[in-house]
């Protein structure tokens, strides 16, 4: 029979052996995720990035936002004084 040292000899060796099986287990994850995620993730970035550089900074929109205001509100004006000049024909 086993006494109560023995029995805490066992407990130790196991735990021992599960901890560093558990580190080799973690590793084999960790080498698992990074060859399959880290493509993916890769091709993610390089399509953002592929976004990001098509699109206009927001300050140039804002610029061509103003400018079409301005052109819209000059049209309009154009077109009163057209309608004005046609009405005193």
């Amino acid at each position: 029979m086993l006494d109560e040292k023995d029995l805490q000899a066992i407990s130790e060796i196991m735990d021992s052996k599960l901890a560093a099986q558990k580190q080799e287990i973690m590793g084999e994850v960790q080498v698992l995720m990074e060859s399959q995620f880290q493509p993916q993730f890769n091709l993610l970035a390089e399509g953002q990035q592929a976004i990001l550089e098509k699109l206009v900074p927001r300050s140039r929109v804002d610029d061509l936002e103003d400018e079409v205001k301005f052109l819209k509100s000059m049209v309009r004006r154009m077109d009163d004084e057209l309608q004005a000049l046609k009405k005193a024909q």
